[in-house]
């Protein structure tokens, strides 16, 4: 008797570890089986192909297959997201998003390519970085009231630069332009927009970091203000709009991954863990915020809100300001 209820009790206990693991094996379960691909709507060499190309190395290494970055640039990235939005939901395809094609540009383009908030599967934020107010070295604007001051004066002879109707820095311009009861011109660059405002062809523009920064270092611009709520590590002598007393431009750069719509959970929750930890690791938070630019990894969820959050802000100050496609 004491025998056979040895046997059951070490039966009872094996099951009972077979459940737990059964249990456990869910959040385990996806491991892709071929190479996967993260589609970058904008060319290779920029902060956030940069990135995306460290996170890329260590999820080959963690996932045990290749991942390989596709670069496909064009129509503010919207082509590399309306290929990511037909391809299949099985985890092979991913994007690497950034506001312009997951917010901004679907907004501004008739017929929209995509609806941002239904054609793709939001996976991880990665980072957020604010815009800077830049002018060249020698203008007559330090702060950002000067700046107000000098384009009242000038009445509307002020010209400032941006890669393109639409694109985030225009946007942000145009925040600015209607808070502060400022006239400017609108000049669109294809690329040089450095290289137009130190030739004095424009006179400010608003750009994202880490681009100005070897600008600044050479003393050939001036940054006047910083957007968002606090000052920058790397610019601890630039206030924000709101510290000088201007409302504040609410526009920042993010960059976060997203697949197609329909992706399985457990595909959502294994590359969120993943990239999650890749971004916790200090030489990659070191280099963004060397950058200027702050990690923010979270859960899908609170990916998938941003998201629609921002698709709907962008979407109402696009028409308010009566912007359409070039």
């Amino acid at each position: 008797m004491a025998q056979a209820a040895r046997l059951t009790f070490l039966l009872t206990a094996l099951l009972i570890a077979s459940a737990a693991g059964a249990a456990e094996a869910p959040a385990q379960a996806w491991m892709p089986t071929k190479a996967v691909r993260i589609l970058h709507g904008f060319p290779p060499g920029g902060p956030p192909d940069l990135v995306l190309r460290r996170i890329a190395t260590q999820l080959e290494r963690r996932l045990g297959q290749p991942v390989v970055v596709e670069n496909r640039p064009g129509a503010s990235g919207t082509i590399a997201a309306a290929g990511v939005a037909r391809a299949a939901p099985d985890g092979s395809t991913l994007l690497f998003g950034v506001a312009a094609n997951l917010a901004v540009a679907p907004a501004i383009m008739s017929p929209s390519p995509y609806d941002p908030v239904k054609a793709f599967t939001p996976i991880v934020e990665v980072a957020r970085g604010p815009y800077v107010l830049i002018v060249r070295a020698d203008a007559p604007a330090r702060t950002i009231a000067e700046f107000i001051e000098w384009a009242r004066a000038s009445a509307g002879k002020l010209n400032y630069a941006s890669p393109g109707i639409g694109s985030l820095h225009h946007l942000a311009t145009e925040m600015f332009k209607q808070s502060s009861a400022i006239d400017m011109v609108h000049v669109p660059y294809k690329g040089g927009m450095y290289a137009g405002l130190l030739a004095g062809e424009v006179h400010a523009l608003f750009e994202s970091l880490p681009s100005p920064l070897p600008y600044l270092q050479a003393g050939k611009i001036r940054i006047l203000g910083v957007t968002g709520p606090r000052r920058l590590a790397i610019l601890p002598d630039v206030p924000t709009f709101i510290e000088q007393g201007a409302a504040d431009v609410d526009a920042s750069s993010w960059w976060g991954f997203a697949g197609p719509a329909g992706l399985p959970l457990p595909i959502v929750d294994r590359l969120n863990s993943e990239i999650a930890q890749v971004l916790s690791e200090p030489e990659v938070r070191d280099t963004l915020s060397q950058w200027g630019i702050e990690a923010t990894p979270g859960t899908p969820a609170s990916f998938a809100s941003y998201v629609e959050a921002e698709a709907g802000r962008w979407r109402e100050r696009i028409q308010r300001f009566g912007i359409r496609p070039e």
